[in-house]
């Protein structure tokens, strides 16, 4: 008994006198130990996990950036910069001195095959970008038009049936519009959400994957403890996830058998052919495997679809919120257009005030609120004139960078004007410090897309309707929390139908 008690103390001693060790190693000796940041975050990971699975890393940046400054040690071997020039810096460069992704961030599908936003390989990334590039080219959105804007009309006319009977959730109904839109360039069929006024069960799935997505993320940053803390998960999420993929499998292996006539995304990926056997042939055949088109159907779903609907949410309730932000854009909308058939993609392009609502509300409510985490080249990299050692793990993240006093005059603010030039208050504005889309190698291929439908659906809801929040979304935003995307309450707008629209 003595001999055990003896050798438990001394396993405890051992452990706390570890735990001090690394402490001090981590607050003197650890090559981030120059850069400043909170005690506790920069000794630890949990601070910075816990706020990650509570979804309020965004605040919680947000606050840090103010107290330290720009950069900041968020974890042991953690930085998060707040700044434009480290945008090209981290993003931005190409070859062998580019910083990559981190394999702590990065968590491909339940299949183990990489996507194009989780390949770490970067000539794997290539290959995927290549061949899903040409589904996203100027030429590709004029033969979508008339698919996305059969289905953001349809969301207009059922709005608009609704607004009679009270306030509506045009979230729920951008929503609704977005998914549809994306099955149908992915697939080759909506998932009937317009129709049925409702999310198609898949489209749960989609945000179960992304809840699963968090918490595997929180697992994988303490290895020692992976099988205890993933017996925490719970079971229901993971298979959430599973089904999510094994649904977009089962759509993408019917969407091969249409062949490669038919105008969307899924078209550039078959022209080339693809291969039934993943792994070298794929590769040196310069096409997709079965299994990789599995993989990145299961994740052009999730990012084709709820950012858009965020971000048009996000920009319709800060035009309710801002009277004369609203009266303007209305003004420059409805005077461009006689009838509402005459919107069109490239008639929208030329809007001069509604491109600043539009830059405003990513801005202030960007779609993904969180970051891409990096990591620099063999020997460390220089961003923004810092030296980040090699093995770091770096990011920007986009709520505290856009937010940051440091980048924009009256941030929390939603001020189009200040993307306009015409206002002398915001002349020393970062505008560059926005990044909705990112930029570089991995940036957003869906980024012209967005901005399509973007455009369109605003022109369609602001020429049609008066637009008002619902007492019940007077603070519709402010206190969200974030799940990879936010989560978002529904957004209760009373629309009333113009006379004459």
């Amino acid at each position: 008994m003595t001999l055990t008690w003896t050798a438990l103390i001394a396993v405890i001693a051992l452990t706390i006198l570890h735990r001090i060790l690394l402490t001090l190693y981590r607050l003197f000796l650890h090559p981030l130990a120059s850069y400043p940041g909170p005690l506790l975050w920069t000794t630890s990971r949990l601070p910075f996990q816990l706020s990650w699975l509570r979804g309020t890393i965004h605040r919680d940046l947000l606050s840090l950036h103010a107290r330290h400054g720009p950069v900041i040690r968020v974890a042991p071997n953690q930085l998060a910069f707040s700044t434009p020039r480290a945008w090209k810096d981290i993003y931005g460069n190409v070859g062998p001195r580019a910083f990559w992704r981190d394999p702590l961030y990065n968590h491909p599908p339940v299949n183990g095959v990489d996507h194009l936003i989780c390949a770490l390989d970067e000539g794997t990334h290539a290959r995927h970008r290549r061949l899903l590039a040409k589904g996203f080219t100027g030429e590709a959105l004029g033969r979508q038009e008339e698919i996305v804007k059969g289905y953001m009309n349809k969301m207009v006319q059922r709005v608009g049936e609704e607004a009679e009977k009270g306030p509506v959730d045009l979230g729920a109904w951008l929503n609704y519009a977005t998914f549809d839109i994306t099955g149908d360039l992915m697939f080759g069929e909506s998932f009937g959400c317009l129709e049925g006024s409702t999310l198609h069960p898949w489209v749960a799935l989609v945000f179960g994957a992304l809840e699963a997505i968090t918490y595997i993320t929180f697992v994988k940053q303490f290895p020692w403890l992976n099988a205890v803390l993933m017996r925490m998960v719970p079971k229901s999420v993971l298979q959430k996830g599973i089904d999510h993929f094994e649904m977009s499998a089962e759509k993408a292996d019917k969407r091969i058998e249409m062949g490669a006539e038919r105008p969307d995304f899924m078209s550039s990926v078959l022209k080339n052919g693809f291969s039934e056997v993943h792994g070298t042939h794929a590769e040196k055949e310069k096409v997709m495997s079965r299994a990789e088109i599995h993989s990145n159907s299961y994740i052009l779903i999730m990012a084709g679809s709820e950012t858009t609907a965020t971000a048009s949410s996000g920009i319709c309730y800060y035009l309710c919120k801002y009277p004369k932000a609203m009266q303007r854009v209305c003004a420059e909308v409805r005077a461009a257009f006689s009838s509402e058939v005459d919107i069109r993609f490239d008639n929208t392009t030329n809007l001069k005030y509604l491109n600043a609502v539009i830059e405003e509300g990513l801005r202030i409510y960007p779609p993904v609120p969180f970051a891409f985490p990096r990591r620099p080249p063999p020997g460390g990299a220089m961003a923004d004139g810092y030296f980040v050692p090699e093995g770091t793990t770096v990011a920007i993240y986009h709520y505290p960078t856009s937010h940051s006093p440091h980048n924009f005059h009256l941030p929390d603010d939603f001020i189009p004007e200040r993307w306009l030039g015409e206002d002398p208050r915001f002349a020393n504005d970062k505008l560059d410090a926005v990044r909705p889309f990112q930029l570089g190698p991995t940036g957003c291929l869906g980024k012209a897309l967005a901005y399509a439908e973007m455009r369109y659906v605003l022109c369609k809801l602001l020429f049609c309707f008066d637009m008002s929040l619902s007492p019940e979304s007077h603070e519709w935003a402010e206190k969200q929390a974030i799940n990879f995307v936010w989560n978002r309450p529904p957004l209760m707008i009373e629309l009333k139908k113009r006379s004459g629209a």
